[in-house]
Parts: structure tokens; C-alpha cells; sequence
């Protein structure tokens, strides 16, 4: 299959399987493998990431879905400009703070796509920890930052401290978690600047101590740590480039001589994106490309798998479109890489 084609067929299955309010779905499941018991977990989440990816494409190929997307990340916001992990259809979306995660990767596109919102930073920089990394949940710790909106969002959730009590001592966050992907995608969404120099370096020295599957509860994955810092490169955080050529050998090194590298559809995908962020052009790139249209469904899919799941790994999440949109996102950046 060609590489247009490969794309095209990607994006009409993005156009069938997105919802009416332009959700994606995403499932969880007992099974890290996604194989049984997956049940739907309505998140703006994936909508986030789907819509970084249709970024790349050409705007009037991709302007119906991204825009049903948009309006959707949009709706899910809080007034504060911050985002929860569960839509409000969703019923123990009270439960959950606001998270850093989401709130970077919404903020993201709709700042690429010009959208407005409130300003968000200055919440999200008085939610770092006294070494300056930000933790993972917006909530109340001691001591607490001098920042009014900080308070106005704490204080909210104090207001039903039962379902702080259920989220934080019977689930598996803490308050106190601090995920280095979740500071990477903060860093993507902030920039390289006096505010986030500490988690540059932080970032730095979870890759020269070679922990990238085990510095975030959430992922463990070590190719989405490769993607989230090396897409942070790409947009302009210069300090990262002095891992650059590890980075590049590491993912190397993990390829397979059927072109998939680190095993599967999904690490093929992250892999070939950091490769193409970090603009190396080993021949493994190519034949990764090639590995992810040979994989590609009838229906423009690609079959799904776990991205992230709890530190306890007690559930995994993942769908087709989350795959999907991370294959299209790969091969996207390599056409227009090779143009």
C-alpha cells in the first residue's frame, strides 16, 4: 500500500469512528493486553492526542474532525482552564481532580489551532514540587502556593472530601505523584523557560540513568517517554538535543528485522515519530513506515493496544483510534519529512 493511500484510509476510519460530540473512544480493561473485559471510559484524553496528530495533515482534508475534536476538548474544560481525566458524561467524573496531563495536551492544540481559553500557566507552575517538577494532580498539599486561582480549584474540591477520600487512599494515584511523561507533555505545552529549566533537567537524567520505563506510574512504556521528550525537541526545547544521539541509537537498537521496533503496532508508531522529532533518518525509519502500512486494517485501523495504565497495572487503557492516531501521526511527519 502507499503511503497517501495508507494515510487516507487512516483518516476515514478517524471520520467513522469519531463520536457526535467529537470524542474518541478509549477502553479500559482488567487484561494489559486490551484482549477482554474492555469497557468504554469517556476522557477527552485521546481527543487530545488525536488532534495533535491531525495537526499534521493538510488543514482542509482534516477540517470536520478536528474542528467536532476542538469543540469537544472546549466543552470538557473547566473555568479555571484546566481538564479532569473523565468527561462529564462520565459518571465519577466529581471524583477525579484536575490532572497536568490533560490539561497540557488539551491546552496544546487549542493553542495551535488558535482557539482561545484562559490563561492556564500560572496555576500549572504553582503545581510543582519544591525541586520544581510538577506533580501529576492539582490538589491540596501542604505547604500550599500563594496563587488565587490554585485555591479557587483546591478549594472546590474540599467541598466533597469523600470523593478525595475514595480517588486518593482507595485508588491508585497519590497526591504527591510526579510522572516524568506527564512532565514532559507540561514542558511541550509550557516551553523552555526559567519555570520549567528543573524538569529539562530532570528529563536529562531519568534518560542518562536509563529508567524511561519506570519513571511514570502511568507509562511505562519506555518509546512514549522517547516520544514525549524527543516531540518536545521538535518544538523548540533546544537543552533536550544533548540526548539526542542516545535517543536515536536506543530506538535503533530496539528495531526488528520485520521493520517493527520495540514489538508491536503502537512502539513502532512512538518509535518512528521520535525518530522523525529528533530528525534522524536511519534506514530502520523506513522500513518502521513500511512495517506500520503493512499492519493497517481493512478499515483504515490499526488494531488497539494499552498506552497507559495505573502504577498498580491493574487496568490498561487503549483503543483503535488512540493507535490509529499515533500510526497516522508517524506516517504524516514522514511524508512531509520526505517532501
Amino acid at each position: 500500500m502507499s503511503l497517501d493511500a495508507g494515510i487516507e484510509r487512516a483518516l476515514e476510519f478517524l471520520r467513522r469512528s469519531q463520536l457526535p460530540s467529537g470524542e474518541f473512544k478509549v477502553y479500559m480493561s482488567p487484561d494489559l493486553n486490551l484482549e477482554r473485559d474492555c469497557v468504554f471510559d469517556s476522557s477527552p484524553f485521546p481527543a487530545a492526542l488525536i488532534a495533535y496528530a491531525l495537526g499534521f495533515a493538510d488543514p482542509a482534508a482534516v477540517a470536520d474532525v478536528l474542528d467536532k475534536a476542538l469543540r469537544f476538548l472546549l466543552s470538557e474544560m473547566e473555568s479555571s482552564g484546566l481538564w479532569r481525566y473523565w468527561t462529564r458524561r462520565h459518571p465519577s467524573r466529581s471524583t477525579i481532580p484536575p490532572d497536568l496531563d490533560d490539561t497540557a495536551c488539551a491546552s496544546f492544540v487549542l493553542r495551535r489551532h488558535g482557539v482561545p481559553f484562559p490563561p492556564n500557566l500560572k496555576l500549572i507552575f504553582a503545581n510543582r514540587n519544591r525541586d520544581g517538577i510538577f506533580y501529576t494532580w492539582v490538589t491540596a498539599r501542604w505547604l500550599p502556593p500563594l496563587v488565587p486561582s490554585y485555591w479557587r480549584v483546591v478549594l472546590r474540591q474540599w467541598l466533597h472530601p469523600l470523593k478525595l477520600y475514595y480517588f486518593f487512599k482507595l485508588l491508585e494515584p497519590t497526591r504527591h505523584d510526579v510522572d516524568c511523561v506527564v512532565n514532559a507533555n507540561v514542558l511541550f505545552y509550557a516551553g523552555e523557560r526559567r519555570e520549567t529549566r528543573a524538569v529539562i533537567d530532570y528529563l536529562v537524567a531519568i534518560f542518562r540513568r536509563g529508567e524511561e520505563d519506570r519513571c511514570d506510574g502511568w507509562y511505562s512504556n519506555r518509546f512514549m517517554f522517547y516520544y514525549a521528550v524527543s516531540r518536545n525537541f521538535h518544538v523548540g526545547v533546544a537543552a533536550l538535543g544533548e540526548v539526542r544521539d542516545e535517543s536515536v541509537a536506543r530506538i535503533v537498537a530496539a528495531a526488528k528485522p520485520d521493520g517493527s521496533v520495540g514489538g508491536g503496532v503502537l512502539n513502532t508508531a512512538l518509535a518512528a515519530c521520535a525518530l522523525l522529532y529528533w530528525r534522524g533518518s536511519p534506514p530502520e525509519l523506513e522500513r518502521a513506515v513500511r512495517f506500520l502500512l503493512d499492519a493497517q486494517r481493512a478499515d483504515g485501523s490499526w488494531s488497539r493496544a494499552s498506552l497507559y495504565s495505573g502504577p498498580k497495572k491493574l487496568y490498561g487503557w487503549g483503543s483503535e483510534e488512540l493507535v490509529t492516531g499515533f500510526c497516522l501521526e508517524a506516517l504524516l511527519h514522514y511524508r512531509a519529512a520526505c517532501s
